[in-house]
């Protein structure tokens, strides 16, 4: 329907459509996932898709309910700029995590810096990598992020549409683990950039800081993105990296 003040009004008819798509990706069952909406978020269909029981998470569990029964929790996209609710109950996202939790942070914009909401101190930065077919150099190779249960190789990150991603994190404490880092084609955007995909150990937990637009790449099919989604939220059930080997006298 097209209506507006200085004109009559007019119907446009046009067929139906839906776009199909198989994505070959592995997936681990019994995975929950509770989610913090954020801001034109269509990452949730996605994660139901991968066959995850998915909770959203409103103002009163994430201020008293028991946060446990979650093996991930995920923040929209930027999801601290519109949940006061978020911003004022961010110790128990905290809290869960030192117990042992997952939580999953996609990529806020600047009001993310006015506290200290991540483990420990960082700060979001106008880092971005505009080129979406840029090479990706992966840091952390045994991470269970690049393995379980889908291994993430060179092949995950062709087929992106129009960015890697952008409001990486840039002054952090050392704690952060980079685990990806990027070189953007423009000239004016010079360097190597990291800060889209870092990972914090905090307690018996992990907290994830994830500017990667995967927000972008799930509603466009992009198949990688899809594969590392599902590696994501089955981090808690991976299994251990195994421990380097042992240098004995002589080798």
């Amino acid at each position: 329907e097209i209506e507006y003040p200085h004109i009559q009004r007019r119907h446009v008819m046009e067929p139906a459509e839906i776009a199909m798509k198989v994505v070959d990706v592995k997936t681990v069952s019994n995975v929950n996932v509770g989610y913090i909406v954020g801001v034109g978020d269509q990452v949730p269909p996605a994660i139901e898709q991968l066959g995850a029981k998915l909770t959203y998470i409103d103002q009163d569990e994430l201020a008293w309910g028991d946060l446990s029964k979650h093996d991930v929790i995920v923040t929209g996209v930027r999801a601290y700029e519109r949940r006061p609710d978020l911003r004022a109950y961010n110790r128990r996202l905290l809290d869960y995590v030192e117990r042992g939790g997952t939580v999953i942070v996609q990529y806020n914009k600047m009001e993310f810096n006015r506290e200290e909401y991540g483990p420990y101190s960082a700060k979001v930065s106008g880092n971005r990598v505009s080129d979406e077919n840029v090479p990706v150099k992966v840091l952390a190779p045994n991470d269970p992020v690049f393995n379980f249960p889908n291994k993430i190789g060179p092949n995950a990150w062709t087929g992106w549409v129009q960015e890697r991603g952008l409001y990486f994190l840039g002054d952090k404490d050392p704690k952060y683990i980079d685990l990806v880092s990027m070189v953007d084609s423009f000239k004016d955007n010079p360097g190597v950039k990291l800060g889209s995909m870092v990972e914090a150990k905090y307690g018996k937990g992990k907290w994830i800081y994830l500017g990667l637009g995967l927000w972008r790449q799930l509603p466009a099919g992009t198949d990688g993105a899809y594969r590392l989604l599902a590696n994501l939220i089955a981090l808690p059930k991976a299994p251990a990296p195994p421990a380097p080997a042992r240098k004995t006298n002589g080798e």
